[in-house]
């Protein structure tokens, strides 16, 4: 999970500048390196899912993320008619304290 949020996003241009700046520095490119899959087990796949639903129930103070705002999915469950297992909630937590930490070791622009 931490992958999906650590990795930082580079746009065509930015690839392509870079491709530029290795040629420059004489660093041969002949292949592009492909992203790795990410594998997830079925075991995961209820918390999964529901982290896609609730990722964007993060609190924030100013740039810091809080964590997880747990009445906001406790509603959202309770509203939309999911079951909540304990197993898949300590799941989701887990998800959601690791994206936290993630967040919050980014640098301050």
């Amino acid at each position: 999970m931490r992958q999906l949020y650590a990795r930082p996003q580079s746009s065509a241009t930015e690839q392509q500048q870079l491709q530029t700046e290795m040629r420059l520095l004489g660093i041969e490119t002949t292949a592009t390196i492909a992203d790795s899959p990410v594998a997830f087990w079925l075991e995961h796949k209820t918390a999964l899912d529901w982290w896609w639903q609730v990722q964007d129930l993060l609190r924030y103070n100013g740039a810091v993320c809080m964590g997880l705002d747990v009445p906001a999915v406790k509603a959202d469950a309770e509203m939309s008619g999911r079951e909540i297992n304990q197993e898949d909630y300590q799941k989701l937590r887990l998800i959601a304290h690791t994206v936290t930490a993630v967040f919050n070791d980014r640098p301050l622009n």
